[in-house]
């Protein structure tokens, strides 16, 4: 991620897992008090498509890391790219749903 450093690379990635968690956290905690009822298949549905888009990011910006900046930008466009439909798809279906 960046080259010749020692101590920004960790720094990145405590970071990313920092806001991994606070996220996870408050969308939980954001659910509850908008008082939505979400199924938990389907929060379940969100965190995966959500972790998975998260591994898409780590897994492209190791390879900027290892000196392979076009390929990891486009490992996150290609793959990053779908999550990010799913994801906004689901929130539609699954939160944002019109009340019967």
């Amino acid at each position: 991620m960046f080259p010749g450093s020692t101590i920004l690379n960790y720094l990145f990635w405590m970071v990313m897992g920092a806001m991994q968690v606070i996220i996870i956290l408050s969308a939980n905690t954001w659910l509850k008090e908008s008082g939505r009822q979400v199924p938990w298949w389907q929060t379940l549905l969100m965190y995966g498509c959500f972790l998975s888009f998260c591994a898409v990011v780590a897994g492209g910006f190791t390879l900027a890391g290892e000196y392979e900046r076009r390929a990891g930008f486009y490992f996150i466009g290609f793959l990053g790219l779908p999550h990010i439909i799913a994801g906004t798809v689901m929130l539609k279906l699954f939160v944002f749903k019109k009340k019967a």
